[in-house]
């Protein structure tokens, strides 16, 4: 996308979009704003008919709109109809979202001699960058970061303050990762014998491939033997375990407070709502969808979406909260038919 820049009139945004314009052409756009908190001076995107609602009360402002939805239009906002809203609004967003000042190679980071800077790398104070560390061109290391000995990390990427590439992790390109993250850590293996625990050296990898964006406070270990993968495209949440030797395919999505046991499997495409808990040593197919809280206890389908503990189908695991809800009633009933019976 063309560069935006504001203020901007609606007529030059709908030239920049190469899409149509319905409505005034010279309404001035000074801010980016959601459409519950849109005014005069603001753009804002429509893609949701649950807020249809709060379109129709709008008096002023420039909406992006699907256009497909003419239904939807109210004669005092004026609308530029592209096919994806959403989107267009999110490629506008991102120019605009804050940058540090800074840039280059700060006085303050501690970069051990073995260490290879690409081109173009920034790196901020109070970072420290360990022995046989490699950095790709165009990456940005924000201040406060550790990256520890045999870090490999690809071109392009993102690493925000005090995150922690422990020890051996490999980063594709374009990998962005969040504040307070840990990368790299021992897993949690134990033997166990007549004398207690025994714990189990983690002599392994981490490897995450290519635009792999991961939120902050998550817990990535490294693996035993070979590596845990995090495959391309995959988008992680804030504060997710993922335990040693996990395998997650590519464009998979686990949302907050998501935790992998050791050596589970998710295969391409997977999504895990807030909470899911998956039992190690097990394999979620291609394309299944786990519900907020469910609990993982053996493999799963592909293609399939499951809710509840232990893990069910969708439609059974609706079937069975209906009729849970239902027990109160037909205890009542059984009560009264005891009590009929005995008198």
């Amino acid at each position: 996308m063309q560069s935006v820049s504001l203020p901007l009139t609606s007529g030059e945004l709908s030239k920049i979009l190469a899409a149509p314009i319905l409505g005034d052409r010279g309404i001035k756009i000074e801010r980016l704003s959601s459409l519950s908190e849109a005014r005069s001076g603001s753009l804002s995107y429509f893609s949701n008919q649950r807020l249809k609602e709060q379109l129709a009360e709008l008096e002023a402002g420039v909406v992006v709109l699907a256009e497909s939805k003419p239904e939807v239009l109210n004669s005092s906002v004026t609308f530029v109809l592209v096919k994806e809203p959403k989107k267009i609004f999110a490629d506008i967003a991102k120019q605009f979202v804050p940058v540090p000042q800074w840039s280059g190679i700060s006085s303050e980071a501690i970069i051990h001699p073995s260490a290879q800077i690409g081109e173009g790398v920034t790196i901020g104070p109070r970072t420290i960058i360990g022995e046989n560390v490699i950095i790709g061109s165009g990456t940005r290391i924000f201040p406060s970061v550790y990256i520890g000995p045999h870090t490999i990390i690809g071109k392009n990427c993102e690493i925000h303050p005090f995150v922690t590439l422990l020890c051996q992790v490999e980063l594709g390109d374009r990998v962005r990762i969040f504040s307070g993250t840990v990368i790299g850590s021992e897993g949690f293996g134990f033997l166990e014998g007549d004398s207690g625990y025994t714990e189990m050296p983690q002599l392994g990898w981490v490897k995450i491939e290519n635009d792999v964006r991961i939120g902050a406070k998550c817990t990535i270990d490294r693996s035993t033997l070979g590596k845990t993968v995090i495959g391309q495209g995959s988008k992680i949440d804030d504060q997710v375990h993922i335990g040693h030797n996990c395998t997650i395919g590519k464009n998979c999505i686990l949302c907050a407070q998501v935790g992998l046991a050791g050596s589970s499997v998710l295969e391409d495409g997977v999504i895990l709502g807030g909470q899911v808990g998956v039992a190690g040593h097990l394999t979620i197919h291609k394309n299944v969808i786990c519900g907020g809280q469910t609990g993982v206890t053996r493999d799963l389908e592909e293609n399939k979406k499951y809710f509840l503990t232990p893990a069910m189908p969708l439609t059974e695991a609706l079937r069975g909260i209906m009729l849970t809800k239902k027990i109160p009633g037909v205890l009542k009933r059984l009560s009264r038919l005891e009590e009929q019976q005995n008198g």
